[in-house]
């Protein structure tokens, strides 16, 4: 797990996390909150939202609410994952969910992946240890070089992980997740002209929906 990450999603991470440094430096944030955003939030979506909301004066309960919500796409990801861990109690399991993040799901669903559960767990357990080390750190230096960092620069930052999760997908060999992929890059373009603020969860629910009833009929015949 630790070799695993200590590659490209390492990279990605640091990017993604230093640029929400930076934006944290913006918002207001002081240097322990930013660091500890990763390892208290993980989620980079839930942290700029948290963050967001701080900076408008949202309460506790509101920005707890807010970040929960936005992590609810984890919910089948650890319903899938978690399982094929077969160890450890209930304590054990909220940990893993807890770490996991849809990088390190990605590559533990991978066939290459250890396939025993102890295995398993270990290298799960390791590969997300490392992109949280990776990603306080790079958060913590986001910060000390906010000044230095150009705004649209940070912010593109934020997309780099996004971006090699729905490349890892695009690997995929099956047919129905090529399809919720290539429909969603095709839908959100002209859904955000219509409606901005919706247009990536409304370009991947109809991006899923149209590749879970089609996608069948894309297999060959035997």
């Amino acid at each position: 797990g630790l070799r695993t990450a200590a590659g490209v999603p390492l990279l990605l991470v640091s990017g993604g996390m230093a640029g929400f440094g930076a934006l944290a430096h913006d918002i207001g944030f002081a240097a322990w909150e930013a660091v500890m955003a990763p390892v208290v939030v993980w989620a980079l979506p839930a942290q700029v939202v948290a963050a967001e909301l701080h900076a408008a004066g949202a309460d506790l309960v509101a920005i707890a609410l807010a970040a929960a919500l936005t992590s609810m796409r984890f919910f089948p990801m650890a319903v899938a994952l978690l399982p094929t861990f077969r160890t450890g109690g209930l304590l054990s399991r909220l940990l893993q969910a807890h770490l996991m993040s849809a990088t390190s799901w990605a590559f533990v669903m991978r066939p290459s992946a250890p396939r025993a559960p102890r295995e398993r767990l270990a290298f799960h357990t390791a590969f997300t240890l490392t992109c949280i080390t990776a990603a306080a750190v790079a958060a913590f230096a986001g910060w000390l070089g906010a000044a230095a960092l150009p705004k649209p620069l940070a912010l593109g930052l934020l997309f780099m992980n996004a971006a090699f999760f729905m490349v890892l997908l695009a690997e995929s060999r099956n047919r129905q997740v090529l399809l919720a992929v290539a429909l969603r890059v095709i839908l959100c373009p002209p859904i955000h002209a219509v409606l901005p603020e919706a247009s990536m969860l409304l370009a991947g629910v109809l991006g899923g929906t149209g590749a879970f009833l089609f996608g069948d009929r894309l297999r060959p015949r035997s």
